[in-house]
């Protein structure tokens, strides 16, 4: 499925039909017939990988349990441990990304943690690498550590490879 087609799509919804298709999508998350399938599709010790919604990016984790709604795994790069429901899996590796034409705003959808992004600062260009995605702006760090909010409308993607790896090295983005 194509994330970014799908969201183009709902740009004329209305508010009551986002809010009557969340209803139907929810009553297929909850299906417990898909959420077999989805437990059945895997076993314990698998390596998988997940979507996490609060960094809106997928992540790899090794599977330790499985119960009926839920599954506990343990992340890859953080050891962290995490109990989430059988939905927030993506075990055909689907690309998550969802991508803005060029002279469209960036929202909450189309960053992830540690994207590389932008902003104009009194006619001064400022980059910075994403560390939260707020309800309303961006926390972003650039590579002399200055910290920056900066709302979604304000800011562009930007592909700098050097600029993410010395934020990196900085130990900045936990």
């Amino acid at each position: 499925m194509n994330y970014t087609d799908v969201m183009n799509a709902l740009k004329t919804a209305s508010l009551f039909d986002l809010f009557r298709l969340g209803i139907a999508i929810s009553h297929e998350v909850e299906n417990p017939d898909r959420i077999k399938a989805v437990r059945l599709a895997f076993k314990v010790g698998d390596t998988v990988s997940f979507f996490d919604e609060t960094e809106n990016m997928l992540r790899s984790a090794v599977v330790m349990e499985k119960n009926i709604k839920y599954v506990s795994m343990v992340d890859k790069t953080q050891r962290r441990i995490w109990k989430i429901p059988y939905c927030f899996l993506n075990l055909d590796n689907m690309n998550t990304d969802i991508h803005c034409e060029r002279q469209e705003k960036l929202t909450k959808n189309h960053l992830k943690i540690g994207d590389c992004v932008g902003f104009n600062k009194d006619g001064e260009q400022i980059a910075g690498v994403v560390n939260r995605l707020n309800y309303k702006t961006v926390s972003l760090i650039t590579a002399d550590r200055r910290r920056w909010r900066v709302g979604y409308g304000c800011l562009y993607k930007i592909i700098d490879a050097d600029l993410a790896k010395r934020v990196a090295e900085l130990n900045l983005i936990d």
